[in-house]
């Protein structure tokens, strides 16, 4: 605003307010044009007034935007000097009592498996055959309670943030790296220690027998998912059938699971590779082969133990991983969604429902709907939280289940080994239900904060790849219907961009009660979810982080 009593003004962004802030008159001028984080500090006359309290830089610049996205929800890149102080403070050797006291695991045979670019390796297998002829298995997790002590300045950091970050270009670490990526990552070669979930099981992998504690391993291997999948693919390498024998056994569980009422979503990942200035160059789809499986099912295994013997701790308060039926009113959506493919759902009951949705997924493989259908049923279905009231995991088909298997990152599982600990030591609880009821909630929501921040870093790396797109066709889905437009997943990008309503062909639309179909009161035009289109990328508002598209073909016909 220019003249005598010149003032500048900031527009937000995150969130889009529709209204400016005023900036104080000894702003600087030179700020004009940049993104920059401002507080709110009082209503002005006209306008609400702020101060700025970071510049973050030039629009549309990598550093900027991804910082941008770190404020925008709350996150953290730094660590209070309190904790770093405990961390660096934190010995890099065992104390030879306390070795003393652990069950010793390093001469069993221990490896862990990874992604390329994992530092924090807080899970390892080991695998043995027993004279007996079952297969000992040990499911060894990184002792971060050893380190992490409740009301050290670590441990209220780590319950701040309650979980590891992971946006496309780094890592938010719930913990300091001193400990995520060196005292308590598994690394091979190293003595580590571990809580343990080691269980004696047959060629059926039905578990025989159970031993949970404190440990000390060395992991003799470091795989990366690639090359873990290249051994089982090719059979060759000195721990070739290890992996193989744990390879079937994982199917076995994965069989046993599905068959007690777990349901076989698969989601997808998006995964970009870029260039030096972390501009997208292409884009794909992180692909889940057996080798991912292999360690997921021994996961949930190890997860499913821990809750089963919590629960059998009387009075003990636990914190568990439940995940609730889905509501009638978002099944009747679904099922009336699944009609417009000509598919139906028996919703009887629980389990005729989970039966019934596995038929479907297997059905629909490799057809064109499959994902949208995939995409539908998953929202149709309540979110996992973390509680102390127990009503099992539906989804995994589980009546009691706990996260235990990731502690480096996710804080439910640091607060269960803490219980589990006090349990096999004989000592009492430092835990009550008042207490967990409040972990749980805050741990929900930031888990909540956390998946939002991991879908706005990847949107930004869509839009700045759609970007190079402009004027092209581009093939998509309808997944979203709403009065003013239709959603477009662009095949290739599974990024989503708008038709408006007002670009198609002119007539009244109505939308149905559902969100499941757009019909033209006088052409009688339908466009349902799901449906194949091909759009044009008209543009990209990075502001409000939306792709404005246009409807060329709708099924194979042309748009007039």
């Amino acid at each position: 605003e220019e003249g005598r009593n010149r003032r500048l003004y900031v527009s937000p962004r995150q969130p889009p307010l529709g209204i400016d802030f005023q900036l104080p008159k000894n702003t600087p001028a030179d700020l004009i044009g940049q993104k920059v984080a401002v507080r709110f500090l009082s209503w002005g006359l006209k306008y609400p007034v702020g101060e700025i309290v970071q510049v973050l830089g030039a629009p549309r610049q990598h550093q900027t935007e991804i910082h941008a996205i770190v404020l925008e929800f709350g996150l953290s890149e730094t660590f209070s000097p309190e904790a770093l102080a405990e961390a660096e403070a934190l010995p890099a050797y065992i104390p030879p009592e306390e070795e003393a006291q652990r069950h010793d695991f390093r001469e069993v045979p221990t490896f862990t498996i990874d992604p390329q670019d994992a530092k924090d390796f807080d899970d390892a297998l080991s695998f043995r055959t027993l004279p007996s002829g079952l297969y000992e298995v040990g499911v060894h997790i990184a002792d971060v309670s050893y380190y992490v002590r409740p009301g050290s300045a670590l441990d209220r950091e780590a319950y701040a943030r309650g979980t590891s970050v992971y946006l496309v270009d780094r890592t938010l670490p719930m913990l300091p790296p001193r400990l995520s990526a060196d005292l308590c990552s598994l690394r091979p070669e190293e003595d580590r220690l571990a809580f343990s979930v080691v269980m004696q099981m047959d060629a059926q992998a039905r578990v025989h027998s159970l031993w949970m504690g404190r440990s000390i391993i060395r992991s003799q291997r470091r795989f990366t998912y690639e090359e873990a999948q290249a051994v089982l693919e090719s059979g060759q390498g000195p721990w070739a059938e290890t992996l193989r024998t744990l390879n079937e056994l994982a199917k076995k569980l994965h069989a046993s699971r599905m068959k007690e009422g777990g349901i076989r979503f698969e989601t997808e990942e998006i995964r970009f590779v870029l260039d030096e200035q972390q501009r997208p160059l292409r884009l794909y789809l992180k692909q889940r082969k057996d080798a991912h499986k292999l360690i997921e099912e021994f996961m949930l295994l190890a997860n499913r133990q821990v809750a089963q013997f919590l629960a059998q701790q009387k009075g003990l308060p636990v914190i568990y991983r439940v995940h609730d039926l889905p509501k009638p009113d978002k099944l009747k959506a679904l099922q009336l969604f699944l009609e417009g493919f000509g598919y139906q759902l028996d919703t009887r009951n629980a389990r005729s429902l989970t039966r019934s949705l596995n038929e479907l997924i297997a059905r629909i493989e490799g057809q064109p709907e499959a994902h949208i259908i995939q995409a539908v049923a998953i929202r149709s279905l309540p979110k996992a939280l973390y509680t102390p009231h127990n009503i099992g995991h539906y989804g995994l088909g589980f009546t009691h289940y706990t996260h235990f298997t990731s502690p480096i990152r996710r804080y439910p599982d640091l607060l269960t080994h803490r219980i589990l600990a006090a349990v096999l030591e004989g000592s009492p609880s430092s835990y009550s239900n008042t207490s967990l009821e409040e972990a749980c909630r805050h741990c929900s929501a930031q888990e909540k904060r956390a998946e939002q921040a991991e879908r706005a870093s990847i949107r930004y790396k869509q839009l700045e790849y759609l970007a190079q797109m402009e004027g092209k066709l581009l093939e998509g889905l309808i997944v979203g219907i709403e009065t003013w437009g239709l959603y477009i997943e662009l095949t290739e990008s599974r990024a989503e961009g708008l038709v408006s309503i007002r670009t198609l062909p002119s007539d009244v639309y109505e939308r149905d009660e559902y969100g499941h179909v757009l019909r033209g009161r006088y052409t009688r035009r339908q466009y349902r979810l799901g449906d194949p289109v091909l759009v044009r990328v008209e543009g990209i508002d990075f502001d409000r982080r939306l792709v404005d598209l246009s409807l060329i073909q709708h099924q194979g016909e042309p748009i007039t």
